[in-house]
């Protein structure tokens, strides 16, 4: 644009404008006169000047237009649609690449930078703007960034319309909001995130009076059951209800007092009362200076967590078939109340319950009667003690009953109560049966003040009870030690036998009716170290009650199934390995040990057989019968021992894998002279042959007894008449022996 003309030119202008108006005025006698030119020249000169001020301020404007335009960071355009000229200032073009010349200066080259998906919708507006009356159009778009990226921009224009409302002009703004436009997408995000998360989060103004709720997510929604418009600007304590002194929100408010993190275990309560348990962990937020501003608080809905913790709980103290105390919380109630009894000298007494033939119920009727009879049991002694008494199951049908503040002639009382309430009829397994029990109590602090020895002594009391004839109940007598401390020296005797390894195998050989060695039973003998080689008979029951029976069994398994391998290298490989197997080691991984054992020594099927008495097959026998099956699978044989001896029924027996049955030697001692003994023995040798099953006669002592079990179809014997019990070499020689 060229210059503006200096103030002389000005005047000079003026002058040569006025001369035709002086001319005029000059040329006749009407003209104007002197004065009359000098104001026309003078009110040109004023023209002039005037419009020399105008374009100087219209120069600053447009300069400072520029330079505001150049000094903020938005994009500034200005389109004159009279002269069709666009104007656009440096950061425009910056933003969208486009070139500073005026020349290059068009729309259709930024539209050519708006994003593809974009334009349309853009060119669209812009033509309904324009066409239309707004005076102001306003509309958010991508565009492609000189660098490649695509950016966020808010366009912003206004519309300048002449008095027929057409538009004239149109300027705009263009500012980058892509930061605004990434934050936004990402709070977004983050809302999402929060909104699917199942974990409950709450936002919470820590400067507000009461601290009140700004944000809820979906899933604390849907676990407190409040809406949303209830959590906001409420404080969160509404969900605990009345539980306002839970020991984890004292732990909580010392974390909020200190501003730290902090974490407890919570119940709260839904809006419809129901309640349920959060794990609920807060953290502090604060702003750039360090101000504490909000407090975020997430919490897990951990209700099936608690009740199960709650369940093991109440399992680890209960006895889970009836609901009573276990040991371990009868010891501890036993402890309190000893504190009790010695600070206030009250009376205490310890009872101890077992009831009479609950085996003969168990094995007869089955495992469920069994449980049935036991909750009977439970409930009615329940019934029959007060508020400030306990009983609790100790194991099997053992129950123990604490009474407190208890005279002589008030536990005779109880005892009475449990008497008549146990002897009332039971119906188990569609019959009436009736129950008894032996009790045997104990005083404090007459027989003691201390909770084991208390127990002990009612413990020992209650085998009297038994040894007099059962259903009846003694108290502790001095006397009673004697028999228990000879128990207990043994059982401490047999712990130093296991850590000594003073148990040994001997074995005694099987033979087939016709005199063949076909197998070797493993017996168990301790090597006492004063009393010498003693048989099971003297040694088992003690221990079956010092809790070593599943290791010393183990053993005895492991060491007859490693014989195998010597069987074979010396051609006896037919030879099969007979174990007994008690009831605690059936019990006790017996599948995993025998499965371990199999494939530790390659023994081959028919190799190993177990030896399980009846009485210990029929207990639990439905699990029973699936344990065998799998040990069955493994190829190793399974015989029923003592058989007829014990309570077992022909419906399991018949479904468990059985090899053999060993006829009992109480039966075998009357053959030949006893018409009854050998009606039992020909009974069960037709039962097995019937089943498929071998038969092995045990204690087979005299020449009748073989000639009569060979004539009846007994397929095995075995006694002191084929051999004896001995070390494994001796039998084996015996055996190479006979063969040879």
């Amino acid at each position: 644009m060229p210059p503006f003309p200096a103030r002389s030119a000005c005047l000079a202008i003026a002058l040569s404008l006025a001369q035709p108006g002086i001319a005029f005025a000059q040329s006749g006698p009407s003209a104007v006169g002197a004065w009359g030119v000098a104001a026309l020249v003078l009110l040109l000169s004023a023209v002039v000047v005037a419009l020399w001020g105008a374009r100087q301020r219209e120069r600053r404007d447009r300069q400072r237009f520029e330079l505001v335009a150049r000094a903020i960071s938005d994009g500034i355009y200005d389109l004159d649609l009279v002269v069709d000229r666009l104007w656009r200032s440096e950061a425009f073009c910056r933003m969208f690449g486009l070139p500073a010349e005026g020349a290059a200066h068009a729309v259709s080259d930024w539209l050519t930078r708006v994003h593809p998906d974009d334009r349309e919708r853009i060119r669209l507006g812009y033509a309904q703007a324009m066409d239309g009356d707004a005076t102001e159009w306003q509309v958010a778009y991508r565009y492609l960034r000189p660098d490649g990226g695509i950016g966020h921009v808010v366009d912003r224009l206004v519309i300048v319309r002449d008095e027929r409302g057409q538009p004239v002009r149109a300027i705009g703004g263009v500012a980058d909001v892509s930061d605004e436009q990434g934050a936004i997408e990402r709070l977004a995000l983050l809302r999402r995130a929060l909104d699917a998360s199942t974990t409950g989060v709450a936002i919470i103004d820590a400067q507000a009076p009461d601290m009140p709720c700004v944000y809820a997510n979906r899933a604390l929604v849907q676990m407190s059951g409040y809406p949303v418009e209830e959590l906001l600007g409420r404080n969160l304590r509404l969900l605990q209800g009345a539980e306002r002194e839970q020991p984890g929100l004292e732990m909580l408010r010392h974390a909020i007092r200190e501003g730290r993190d902090g974490q407890a275990l919570l119940r709260n309560w839904r809006k419809d009362g129901a309640s349920y348990w959060v794990d609920l962990v807060v953290s502090p937020v604060r702003d750039g200076s360090g101000q504490l501003t909000h407090w975020v608080g997430s919490q897990a809905d951990v209700s099936e967590r608690v009740a199960t913790e709650q369940a093991l709980a109440h399992r680890a103290t209960h006895d889970e078939l009836t609901g009573l105390p276990n040991r371990q919380l009868f010891r501890d109630r036993l402890a309190q109340a000893l504190r009790e009894s010695k600070r206030f000298g009250l009376n205490l007494v310890v009872m101890f319950i077992d009831l009479d033939n609950f085996k003969l119920i168990n094995d007869s009727l089955g495992h469920s009667a069994g449980d049935e009879l036991l909750r009977t049991v439970a409930r009615r002694l329940q019934g029959c003690l007060r508020q400030t008494d306990s009983v609790a199951r100790f194991g099997g049908d053992e129950f123990v009953v604490l009474l407190l503040g208890e005279a002589e002639t008030d536990v005779l009382r109880v005892v009475d109560r449990i008497t008549e309430a146990l002897r009332r009829p039971v119906a188990l397994a569609g019959a009436v049966h009736y129950c008894t029990a032996s009790i045997g109590y104990a005083r404090c602090p007459q027989h003691g003040d201390e909770a084991g020895i208390l127990l002990q002594r009612a413990d020992m009391a209650m085998y009297q009870a038994k040894a007099r004839g059962r259903n009846c109940a003694v108290g502790y007598e001095p006397t009673f030690d004697q028999g228990s401390a000879e128990r207990l020296l043994l059982i401490t005797q047999l712990r130093e036998a296991v850590e000594r390894k003073e148990f040994l195998l001997h074995y005694q050989p099987q033979f087939r009716w016709d005199g063949r060695a076909q197998g070797m039973e493993a017996l168990l003998r301790w090597n006492h170290p004063v009393r010498g080689l003693l048989a099971p008979g003297h040694f088992i029951e003690a221990l079956e009650e010092s809790g070593l029976m599943a290791e010393v069994g183990r053993w005895v398994l492991r060491d007859a199934a490693r014989r195998h391998a010597e069987l074979v290298a010396l051609g006896l490989g037919d030879v099969r390995l007979a174990v007994n197997v008690s009831a605690t080691q059936l019990h006790h991984d017996l599948r995993a040990d025998v499965e371990a054992l199999v494939a530790e020594f390659a023994l081959p099927p028919g190799a190993l057989e177990l030896e399980l008495t009846e009485s210990v097959l029929m207990v639990n026998a439905e699990s029973t019968i699936e344990e065998m099956k799998r040990v069955d699978s493994l190829g190793v044989g399974i015989a029923v021992d003592d058989f007829g001896t014990g309570y077992s029924s022909l419906s399991y027996l018949k479904r468990l894998p059985i090899q053999r049955l060993k006829i009992d030697r109480s039966f075998v001692r009357g053959l030949g002279t006893d018409p009854d003994d050998e009606a039992i023995c020909a009974s069960v040798i037709l039962l097995a042959s019937s089943l498929g099953l071998d038969t092995v006669a045990e204690g087979v002592e005299t020449e009748p007894q073989r000639d009569w079990l060979a004539e009846h179809g007994c397929g095995e014997l075995q006694g002191y008449l084929l051999g004896r019990p001995a070390s494994f070499d001796d039998v084996v020689a015996m055996i190479r022996a006979q063969r040879g």
